[in-house]
């Protein structure tokens, strides 16, 4: 595992990218989606979104860091398996190399994956086999309350023999592992937001409901201020470590923000961008 830096390690020449993302837009009250599921009367699916002109920088480049900016690019050929489809080579294989990459890149004593989703820019709605849609929104995936609430959650299953609340008086995290699986990345990149440019009115909590769950994440409104980050031409053998939810916090935030972008350098037959997430939990000494 290599840490991309500005030793010369993975420079190319930089591509800044003018561009547009998506946000959180004007409402009132507790942004709601409803998937699948009838809103009240009156109420739509949707919460409302805005489109707004970002730079996205490249990282390549740079000296990146979980404790300061929130995400590391590093170059990850051990989890460059075969087969990415295979559920067997994922668990037996993938996971234990993601695992050693977010404790490499975070400094924990250890971490475990506890799901993982592909995704394509191919898929307008969720396929037959699981595959989902390349999320073009600004986002987080945990809240202030939600983040501690599932990894409390999760320690049952991943760890049982050992007492949550022990576990939980030291720093823990969810850290995203994500990767492209088909090749160089040539539409829909993965933006990720430097922790460092966000504050915590960036945030706010939405509701997402499903028939038999829901779902409680942070939208993020835009600020001009906001750093935001790709590495172009992202390969299989590349991996992004992002934070999601850090107990420790960085500087006024607890998480980052990430989301798909149209890469407006994209040619009209560009290969279709299939990748992997991997979240994880990691556990500090």
């Amino acid at each position: 595992m290599v840490v991309y830096n500005d030793d010369g390690i993975g420079k190319q020449s930089r591509t800044d990218l003018s561009t547009q993302l998506t946000f959180l837009g004007e409402v009132s009250g507790t942004p709601t989606n409803y998937f699948d599921v009838e809103p009240p009367p009156g109420v739509p699916r949707l919460y409302p979104r805005v489109r707004c002109d970002v730079v996205v920088h490249d990282a390549r480049a740079m000296a990146l860091s979980i404790e300061r900016e929130g995400v590391v690019l590093a170059e990850h050929r051990d989890g460059a398996i075969g087969d990415f489809r295979d559920e067997h080579a994922l668990r037996a294989t993938y996971y234990p190399a993601v695992e050693r990459l977010v404790c490499a890149v975070t400094g924990a004593a250890r971490a475990r994956v506890f799901d993982h989703t592909h995704r394509s820019s191919g898929v307008a709605r969720r396929a037959a086999d699981g595959t989902d849609i390349a999320v073009d929104e600004a986002h987080n995936d945990y809240t202030e309350r939600s983040g501690p609430r599932r990894v409390r959650e999760l320690l049952a299953t991943l760890v049982p023999d050992e007492d949550p609340d022990q576990l939980m008086r030291r720093r823990y995290a969810i850290c995203n592992v994500w990767r492209p699986i088909n090749g160089p990345v040539e539409q829909w990149p993965l933006a990720v937001c430097d922790m460092q440019s966000l504050r915590p009115d960036d945030f706010v909590e939405a509701v997402l409901h499903w028939p038999h769950r829901t779902g409680h994440v942070c939208a993020i409104r835009h600020r001009p201020a906001q750093r935001w980050l790709y590495a172009p031409a992202m390969d299989v053998h590349e991996a992004l470590v992002f934070v999601c939810y850090d107990a420790a916090a960085h500087g006024d935030v607890r998480f980052g923000a990430h989301t798909a972008f149209i890469d407006p350098m994209s040619r009209d037959v560009a290969r279709v961008r299939e990748s992997i997430e991997a979240r994880t939990i990691a556990l500090f000494d």
